[in-house]
């Protein structure tokens, strides 16, 4: 079986898990023979009583430790994790639609039941949330209709006061999900949709970023998935005019991901031929990576909030700050700490050589809308 299913007392059981009933408990229907047949006609394996559902529609096979999906020539289509396939290998929490009958395939403990005519029927209630099957389709709605909105927190410089940029920061607009952008990404991890929607937050901010005041730069969050193969690349050509990206555009990389020094190296090249700037962000929230640091120096270090709440009383992590912030400054690269909350961890961050700042001390997200034209003294009475 799959090396990520979880142990269990009794034997695992590949399962399709579905609700029977809108709002009701899920129910799993174990695949107890191989090839399972799903369709309309009597004799298949789980039986779907709809027209939509063609009689002999779909089957899941085994093939060593891999499970198979395949369309047995439906009209209305067989779909996992929202893409249309004629054949394609299952993991553990993909959607499958089979035709418009929506399942989660997933490994569970679980006992088989059979009625009279000793055909599998669904048995046992899920533990599985709510809304990873539910809401696979409102996400897809989300992404189709660009039912997201952006907020924007500002960056200081915390001597001068002034500016230096915004970070756009995505939130849901849809009536049936969550508005967290957390919530949001865990269930599009599930649906394997998250590079769609790292994109589309991305793409509505530029949208919007060209009604912030200038100058300024922008920071954009990458979800770690759009890193695989060029697809944050062939991203970037979707840039808006009204945004103009040369010299303004600072794309966020995850710290987690910037030992791949590979791939970083080489997104860096095509970044810089884009006239796009690079951050290293949460950095220090595992390990500081130093090395790689020096390897492929970014534009900007985002020190995570783990290191600086606090950061006034805390002598290790000073130590630490200090050593990042020498390096930093003989490669070129500008230090912003986030999470400030307090004036005395702004204050120690700039003795520290943090050049900038970010957090609810110096400004909250707000919609652009909100926004007015920089003013200086604003941040700098909050620093020493």
């Amino acid at each position: 079986m799959p090396n990520d299913m979880k142990p269990s007392a009794a034997p695992l059981v590949p399962c399709l898990e579905h609700y029977p009933e809108p709002g009701g408990v899920a129910h799993c229907v174990p695949l107890a023979n191989f090839p399972f047949r799903i369709g309309r006609c009597t004799t298949a394996d789980f039986i779907i009583y709809s027209r939509q559902v063609s009689k002999e529609h779909a089957e899941i096979d085994r093939a060593k430790n891999e499970f198979l999906i395949r369309d047995l020539g439906s009209t209305n289509g067989t779909f996992v994790n929202g893409q249309r396939v004629s054949q394609s290998v299952l993991l553990e929490g993909d959607i499958v639609h089979v035709a418009h009958k929506e399942f989660r395939f997933t490994c569970q403990a679980v006992e088989a039941e059979h009625d009279s005519d000793n055909q599998l029927t669904d048995t046992g209630a899920s533990h599985v949330p709510f809304s990873v099957i539910h809401d696979g389709e409102h996400l897809r709605e989300l992404l189709i209709q660009h039912s997201v909105s952006i907020v924007f927190q500002p960056i200081f410089h915390l001597e001068s006061g002034e500016v230096l940029g915004y970070e756009a920061l995505g939130r849901g607009a849809h009536e049936e999900l969550s508005s967290n952008p957390c919530d949001l990404f865990r269930l599009a991890e599930h649906c394997k949709l998250a590079p769609e929607l790292s994109r589309l937050f991305r793409l509505v901010a530029m949208e919007e970023a060209a009604l912030l005041p200038e100058p300024g730069l922008v920071f954009f969050n990458v979800h770690p998935a759009e890193m695989a193969k060029d697809s944050l690349i062939n991203s970037l050509n979707d840039i808006p005019r009204p945004f103009e990206a040369r010299g303004r555009m600072i794309l966020e990389i995850h710290e987690d991901f910037v030992a791949d020094m590979a791939t970083m190296r080489r997104l860096r090249n095509h970044l810089k031929e884009l006239g796009i700037g690079l951050a290293y962000d949460d950095f220090g929230a595992g390990q500081a990576r130093l090395r790689e640091l020096t390897e492929a120096p970014p534009d900007f270090i985002k020190l995570d909030m783990s290191l600086i709440r606090g950061i006034n009383i805390a002598k290790p992590r000073q130590e630490l700050i200090q050593a990042i912030s020498r390096i930093s400054g003989d490669l070129g690269v500008r230090l912003i700490a986030e999470g400030l909350e307090a004036r005395e961890e702004a204050d120690a961050c700039c003795r520290l050589g943090c050049a900038f700042g970010q957090g609810y001390l110096l400004g909250r997200p707000m919609p652009v809308s909100q926004f007015a034209p920089a003013k200086k003294n604003e941040a700098s009475q909050l620093t020493g």
